[in-house]
């Protein structure tokens, strides 16, 4: 049985589109949108490419599938207007299966952990007419324990505090939650009335909610995702908000330490609650708000939590494999734990050349592309590396990646400056060797999605500077041979060289352009940043050599 599951839609202001192909419940195929129309978020679009890709991953067509699956079951006529999107666009519908948009966050998560039982906590903006879901998830049943409304939602808290601070909504939250730890969260009392625990819940102040305010206006969800959700209550309480492009002073810092912080008192205590509720220790998060891992390495700080799993795509994205899931899970089929996310296109060696030779590039073929770029990474050189197949999901984890040495104390200001073109405050993340992690960092599990973050040893702060955040922390890659065989290796070549067994990792892509997919986008994105080296596969170019 093939199934496809995808995620955004035909609705306006749907982001984070992507596919993903099943057959009798073994992955095969994953990609986001954004990949293939090079568009961040790819907002509003139905994932043409990234079905094409699965489609083409595992050589069939679209009449060898079965379903499609999707969320967005709460909405009228949805059923019709994807079977009539695929008979337009494919020539041939599959038959369509809608689910809960939370549920299929759930599932994504549970399912992916491999966890036998477990309490699931889907933390989300909206979709289907709610903003997430706790629920306890055991073998095939899902039992929900409480729904979060549409507008007492943690991801529309984190919306409003972005746009506050002058950044845009459901894009930039990752820069209020960098931010933040170089403040001090001096408002923490009037956040603790915008934000209140309730019971296995809590409460979003409505007074706060535009949308609610003037019904009569936005009957529906914002179409630009640039307008004004927050009404001047906010500024009553906080004082006058940051215009775009405005300076950042130490005012707005402290509003992003104390806005995070008080996400991080409800998100433990909804997680207490929860446990309590469900009885399992063992914990799964989903949903957008899932992706702030600061929260997280709260979360699993909590003592009350056993196990902690994120998925790489705990985003909308992860929805398309959540809704699959529950199809194959309905049909029988057994679904096996999502151990790595590299479920994207890959590139032969042969097409890499042709790309290198049809631009005129200068490049060299290298016998070992993982012993050569160490030299480069010690040398001191910042370095583009393209290998393997993509990931699914918005981390680089070795495979569409930046990497640089984490022991210079000037690299993070170099690559946010000379390559990505970012904020100076933003941090960068090591990749480590799984069984050296514990060396370097405290209370550390198995954390391979490069989602939560984790306390630096102090006594190893001054060999890894680059990599430290300034509260001191840091939000790890933990890399293992079974997984990543090329990239596991390249990191024991670099520890032998350095005696450090990590590396920087950051995404292979300047600030506000997708992470590359194609080896064309990484050339374009080698040539048209600091970057100093680029390794194609087996092919390695130079701006110096």
């Amino acid at each position: 049985m093939y199934v496809i599951g995808i995620s955004s839609g035909i609705k306006h202001g749907h982001h984070d589109g992507a596919a993903v192909l099943l057959r009798d419940g073994e992955l095969i195929a994953a990609a986001e949108e954004e990949r293939f129309t090079l568009a961040k978020h790819a907002r509003g679009e139905l994932p043409r490419g990234a079905i094409d890709f699965c489609l083409k991953q595992a050589g069939i067509t679209i009449r060898d599938v079965d379903y499609i699956c999707s969320p967005l079951k709460t909405y009228v006529n949805y059923t019709q207007r994807l079977t009539e999107y695929f008979k337009y666009q494919f020539g041939h519908s599959p038959k369509i299966e809608l689910y809960d948009h939370h549920l299929c966050h759930a599932a994504s998560s549970f399912y992916g952990s491999g966890f036998p039982e477990a309490t699931v906590i889907c933390f989300d903006f909206s979709g289907d007419s709610s903003s997430g879901v706790v629920v306890h998830a055991k073998g095939n049943d899902f039992r929900e324990l409480t729904r979060f409304g549409r507008h007492n939602s943690l991801g529309l808290y984190y919306g409003m505090l972005t746009q506050y601070l002058g950044y845009q909504m459901t894009n930039d939250e990752y820069k209020v939650m960098g931010l933040s730890s170089y403040g001090s969260p001096r408002y923490l009392e009037q956040f603790a009335t915008i934000l209140r625990p309730e019971g296995l819940s809590y409460e979003l102040d409505g007074a706060l909610d535009k949308r609610l305010r003037d019904k009569e206006i936005y009957t529906s969800d914002f179409s630009t995702r640039q307008e004004r959700i927050f009404t001047e209550k906010l500024e009553d309480l906080l004082g006058p908000r940051r215009i775009r492009g405005q300076a950042l002073d130490q005012r707005f810092t402290d509003i992003a330490a104390s806005g995070q912080k008080q996400l991080e008192v409800i998100a433990t205590h909804v997680t207490r609650a929860a446990i309590k509720a469900s009885g399992c220790a063992d914990l799964c998060l989903a949903g957008g708000v899932s992706l702030n891992c600061k929260m997280n390495m709260e979360i699993a700080a909590e003592p009350s939590v056993g196990k902690l799993y994120v998925p790489p795509v705990p985003h909308d994205a992860g929805v398309a494999l959540g809704a699959a899931m529950l199809k194959c899970a309905e049909a029988g089929h057994k679904i096996a734990p999502l151990t790595h996310a590299y479920w994207g296109p890959e590139y032969s060696n042969d097409v890499i050349r042709s790309t290198l030779d049809k631009i005129g590039a200068r490049y060299e073929l290298v016998d070992d592309p993982a012993t050569r770029c160490v030299t480069d990474l010690v040398e001191q050189k910042t370095v583009g590396w393209f290998q393997g197949r993509m990931e699914y999901g918005p981390r680089a984890l070795g495979n569409r990646s930046i990497i640089a040495d984490p022991r210079s104390a000037d690299m993070k200001d170099r690559i946010n400056v000379t390559i990505k073109y970012r904020e100076e405050f933003r941090p960068f993340c090591p990749s480590v060797l799984f069984e050296r992690q514990a060396d370097y960092f405290e209370d550390t599990f198995d954390a391979p999605f490069m989602v939560v973050t984790f306390p630096v040893n102090e006594s190893v702060k001054q060999k890894i500077p680059a990599v430290v955040h300034v509260d001191g922390t840091a939000r790890l890659q933990s890399v293992h041979p079974e997984t990543n065989p090329l990239y596991s290796r390249l990191i024991g070549e670099f520890a032998k060289a350095s005696s450090v067994p990590m590396l920087i990792n950051t995404s292979l892509n300047v600030n506000e352009q997708p992470t590359v997919n194609s080896p064309l986008e990484a050339l374009h994105t080698y040539f048209c940043s600091g970057l100093d080296v680029l390794f194609l596969g087996p092919y390695r170019l130079s701006k110096s050599n």
